[in-house]
């Protein structure tokens, strides 16, 4: 996926011109399985867009790792603590497998939206979508059964549920592993 794929996924009003300036300020990068393109407490300095592979969101806890969300080609990522308060990051960026991302850094991308009125409105349209996604996940988490949040997500997901390790599923849904593996057999 390139990066006016990407951008006209979400919002097709981008513009050849809007386009073509976040390319020159972006800078590919490969991401090798179980590397990390953003870490927990660390400053963020980019803006992240995934174009190829697997990866997922992580926080990590006492100890305790806390699968937060997948991310495939056509998903933005930053480290909205460092976006919006200069603070390091709360949430890790992991790949899952070898994967490509589009780094912009955040000076250019805050330039590129004060410049180009069909970006601010593809970044709002984004975040937007995400605070409904975070909304919606809260909900889901706190109204379903174990099997239902399973059965959900392999509706929603299909296309990479079996790239992903089965205990980063049981972290997302929020279940045991046993508890799983129980509805897992159950099919």
């Amino acid at each position: 996926m390139d990066l006016h794929q990407l951008l006209q996924a979400d919002y097709p009003g981008i513009t050849d011109a809007t386009v073509a300036a976040m390319e020159a300020a972006a800078e590919r990068h490969v991401v090798r399985k179980r590397e990390y393109v953003v870490r927990q407490g660390h400053l963020s300095r980019h803006i992240y867009f995934i174009t190829g592979g697997l990866l997922r969101g992580v926080s990590e806890q006492g100890g305790r790792e806390d699968t937060l969300f997948f991310a495939v080609p056509g998903d933005p990522f930053v480290s909205v603590h460092t976006l919006a308060h200069d603070e390091p990051a709360v949430i890790s960026l992991q790949a899952l497998e070898d994967s490509e991302v589009l780094a912009v850094e955040i000076a250019d991308f805050r330039r590129l939206l004060d410049a180009c009125p069909d970006l601010e409105r593809w970044w709002s349209a984004i975040l937007l979508e995400q605070v409904y996604a975070l909304e919606r996940r809260y909900v889901w988490l706190s109204t379903s059964s174990a099997a239902e949040r399973y059965h959900t997500f392999m509706q929603i997901r299909r296309g990479i549920v079996g790239r992903i390790p089965i205990k980063y599923i049981a972290q997302y849904l929020s279940i045991a592993p046993e508890t799983l593996s129980r509805i897992r057999a159950r099919k």
